[in-house]
C-alpha cells in the first residue's frame, strides 16, 4: 500500500511539474475557456480544486482577477486599453523623473499604482513608506518573475494586492488557526516556539500579507497562488504549518527567537516543492477545497 501511494504521489508531482496533473482536468479547463461568455465562478471553482496547467495559467489568472472580460471577442480591445493606461502611467513618471532606467520594475509598479490611485506623494524618493507598500513591492517582484509581459505583470500585481486588502481582516484568524494546528500537529515544536518567545514573532507578515512572495521560489509560489485564484486564502495556513514542521529539527536547535524568524523568512529552495505538495494535500484532506472562502 505504501509503495502504491508513493508511486501515486510521484506521478501527481510529475504531472504538476510538466504543467497538468491529468488529461481530463486539462480538457475540462479547455471547455470552460471555450465558453462564451466564460463562466468565471466555474473557473474559480476549478482553481480551487485543481492545479492549473502552466500554459493556461496567465490567461486564467487574468480572467479570475477581472483583468480581461469573460467575453472572448472583447479580450483584445480590453488589453489594448490596459496597455494604453500602462504606457500613460509609465510615461508620466518618466517625464516627471520619478522613474528612470535604473528603477526596478517592482518600484515602478508601486509608483504607477499610487499615481493611478491619486496617492503618489510629491516627494516619492522614500517609497515604500509603510508595510502595505512594502508588501506591494514584494508581490510585484514575484509577479514579474511569473509573467513575461510587463503589462500583464502590472495588472496582475494590483489585482492581487486588492484581493489581499479585501482579506486583510482574516489574517488574525489565520494566525490563530496556524497556532492551533501546530499545537495539535507537534506539541513539542509548539512549546519550543512559545518558550523562546518566537510563537508571536514568526514571519506572519511574509506568510499571510505577502502570501509567501520572497519566501518560496517562483515554481512553488505559482501553485499556491493558483489556489488563491480559487479564493482559498486559508491554504496559506497549511503552507506555514508544513514549513515549520518540515524544519522542526533546525528550529528546535535554535535558542533565540530572532534566529528562528530569520531562518523562516526564506526557506531553502530545494524543499519548496515538497512543502507545497504536502500543504495542499493536508488542506484538501481537511475539506477546505470544497468552496471559495472569500467572494
Amino acid at each position: 500500500m505504501t509503495d502504491s501511494r508513493n508511486y501515486m504521489n510521484f506521478r501527481a508531482h510529475y504531472y504538476d511539474k510538466v504543467g497538468f496533473r491529468g488529461v481530463e482536468e486539462k480538457k475540462s479547463l479547455q471547455i470552460l475557456l471555450n465558453e462564451d461568455p466564460v463562466d468565471i465562478e466555474k473557473l474559480v471553482t476549478f482553481c480551487l480544486r485543481f492545479p492549473l496547467p502552466v500554459m493556461y495559467r496567465p490567461h486564467v489568472w487574468k480572467l479570475v482577477l477581472g483583468i480581461v472580460p469573460p467575453h472572448p471577442e472583447s479580450y483584445e480591445f480590453v488589453m489594448q486599453q490596459r496597455s494604453q493606461q500602462y504606457d500613460d502611467l509609465r510615461h508620466t513618471l518618466k517625464v516627471t523623473e520619478s522613474i528612470d532606467e535604473g528603477t526596478s520594475m517592482s518600484m515602478a509598479f508601486l509608483k504607477m499604482f499610487l499615481l493611478q490611485e491619486g496617492r503618489l506623494p510629491m516627494d516619492d524618493s522614500n517609497l515604500p513608506q509603510n508595510k502595505e507598500q512594502e508588501s506591494f513591492v514584494t508581490i510585484a517582484t514575484a509577479v514579474n518573475d511569473i509573467f513575461h509581459e510587463d503589462v500583464d505583470a502590472y495588472w496582475v500585481t494590483i489585482r492581487i494586492y486588492s484581493y489581499l486588502c479585501k482579506v486583510k481582516g482574516l489574517v488574525g484568524n489565520m494566525i490563530k488557526q496556524f497556532q492551533m494546528l501546530l499545537q495539535k500537529q507537534n506539541s513539542q515544536l509548539y512549546e519550543h516556539l512559545q518558550s523562546r518567545g518566537a510563537l508571536d514573532k514568526l514571519p506572519y507578515d511574509s506568510w499571510f500579507h505577502d502570501i509567501f512572495a520572497g519566501v518560496l521560489p517562483t515554481g512553488a509560489l505559482e501553485r499556491i497562488w493558483d489556489r488563491l485564484m480559487g479564493r482559498a486564502c486559508h491554504v496559506l495556513v497549511y503552507v506555514a504549518l508544513i514549513i515549520v514542521v518540515t524544519f522542526r529539527q533546525r528550529i528546535l536547535s535554535f535558542g533565540r527567537a530572532d534566529d528562528i524568524v530569520q531562518f523562516l523568512n526564506k526557506i531553502p529552495p530545494d524543499n519548496a516543492e515538497v512543502i507545497v505538495n504536502e500543504a495542499i494535500d493536508l488542506w484538501e484532506k481537511n475539506g477546505s477545497q470544497t468552496k471559495p472562502e472569500v467572494t
